[in-house]
């Protein structure tokens, strides 16, 4: 009830003073839209899922190294001495250990690289409103998915979208595990 009577008063504010609002001049910007759609953001993608496709492919050789190590082991534990035998079972946890140790590092490293290229791109899509902010006289630019109901003519994403593949059409991947 509190909340439902600030913004009421929020309306109120706004809708009863024209002269203050009445020359704001507002634009939306759908960012999941620019993150899919982008040249750049394509180019990012598809560099990801080759690294991670290597990656995966990495994997499931070495699990398949790991489960047949575990059969031969297993095999050898009748014939073994329980010495021999604990021995190369720590030795086969050992391993175990590493190759999780090592797929977390890749899992890792393929989220920073991601981090970085979707930071590439959000400078140059913050430079690009900027300037469009400044030819338009946008008095503020606000998330699609922070906006209830607008009209579709205040959306700028095509327009940064557009000008974001003319400057930033690619962006390099640095994956280092």
């Amino acid at each position: 009830m509190k909340n439902l009577k600030y913004l009421l008063l929020f309306f109120i504010l706004i809708f009863s003073s024209p002269t203050s609002y009445s020359q704001s001049n507002i634009a939306t910007l759908d960012v999941v839209k620019l993150l899919k759609d982008s040249k750049a953001a394509i180019s990012m993608k598809d560099q990801l899922n080759a690294v991670a496709k290597k990656y995966s492919e990495e994997d499931q050789k070495k699990q398949k190294e790991i489960q047949k190590q575990e059969e031969e082991l297993l095999r050898q534990k009748s014939t073994l001495t329980p010495e021999a035998f604990s021995d190369r079972k720590n030795t086969f946890e050992k391993q175990v250990i590493e190759f999780n140790k090592n797929s977390q590092n890749k899992r890792k490293a393929l989220a920073k690289a991601e981090k970085d290229a979707v930071n590439q791109i959000e400078e140059e899509v913050e430079k690009i409103v900027k300037s469009i902010i400044e030819t338009e006289k946008i008095t503020a630019v606000f998330r699609n998915s922070a906006v209830i109901l607008s009209d579709t003519t205040i959306d700028i994403t095509d327009k940064v979208v557009d000008e974001l593949n003319k400057k930033l059409s690619n962006v390099t991947v640095s994956v280092t595990p």
